[in-house]
């Protein structure tokens, strides 16, 4: 593995954001194996207190270098999303569920850090995700299309496999690397020089499709977005949105319209072409 590329004097290699809105029996094993899990990395938490019910001063245990982003009332996702952002020092941020695990003998983290410093054209990247029972959870996935939203949304998958195969890459073994349309936001790394470079996340994105968004907007700069299954996580997926009626799913679907308003049903992934100078 090579070496971690240096970083200024006094400032972190990597930030850790993770939103807390009070899911306390996830969030003290997920800030446990973390600290376990990132090697020689300086590592700093980037903790928003989403205006928890217990508050979360005291998980700074976990790491001796962390900031409390608190919020007098609470916000959407993505906009603790960006309030990380806005936080963040180092070069590399790491945005994460708190329904993540991590096996400390992986050592995922000073990994993937590796693995962006080996791809300085990547601007965001995933490790391979499984669930608690070894199932593998497809964190690589190609941009939505209606009959793939039917499979899922409906059930329809099983006379659907085709589509389902595509959308999910099946064609790649987990263990694989490659390049790929988006990333669950579960885990994402993203590289500060490319959010600086197209922006931060699209809050009209209140929750789900932010990632996509992010992802495509990365593509579309010229960045890559990359699947390394060279190295893994674990994903216990509290996915609020299955029941079809939640209003969880509802928002689901509200970011569906939203996406396709936005890039309608054939999103380009290709660079934009930079647009002529006319000359002085």
């Amino acid at each position: 593995m090579p070496d971690i590329l240096p970083f200024p004097r006094n400032q972190p290699d990597l930030d850790i954001g993770v939103v807390y809105t009070g899911e306390r029996d996830l969030i003290e094993p997920l800030l446990s194996s973390l600290r376990a899990s990132h090697g020689g990395l300086r590592v700093r938490l980037l903790l928003v207190d989403n205006a928890s019910p217990d508050a979360a001063e005291n998980l700074h245990r976990f790491f001796p270098n962390t900031l409390v982003l608190r919020n007098e009332r609470r916000l959407l996702y993505t906009a603790n999303l960006n309030r990380v952002l806005r936080a963040s020092r180092a070069k590399y941020i790491l945005l994460l569920n708190t329904d993540m695990l991590f096996d400390p003998a992986e050592q995922c983290l000073e990994r993937m850090a590796a693995f962006m410093n080996r791809h300085p054209d990547c601007g965001v990247s995933g490790c391979r995700l499984h669930h608690p029972n070894g199932r593998f959870a497809y964190p690589a996935r190609r941009f939505q299309t209606l009959p793939i939203i039917l499979a899922r949304r409906l059930g329809l998958g099983r006379w659907m496999t085709r589509t389902l195969d595509r959308y999910l890459y099946r064609e790649h073994a987990p263990e694989d690397t490659f390049e790929c349309d988006w990333l669950s936001g579960c885990f994402l790394m993203v590289r500060r020089a490319a959010f600086e470079d197209i922006g931060s996340f699209d809050e009209k994105f209140t929750k789900y499709f932010e990632d996509v968004d992010l992802c495509l907007r990365m593509a579309r700069a010229g960045w890559k977005v990359m699947y390394h299954g060279g190295v893994y996580a674990l994903h216990l997926e509290r996915r609020a949105s299955r029941n079809l009626f939640s209003a969880d799913a509802h928002r689901h679907l509200l970011s569906y319209f939203r996406w396709l308003w936005k890039w309608g049903f054939a999103p380009d992934p290709s660079p934009a072409p930079v647009p002529l100078r006319r000359a002085a």
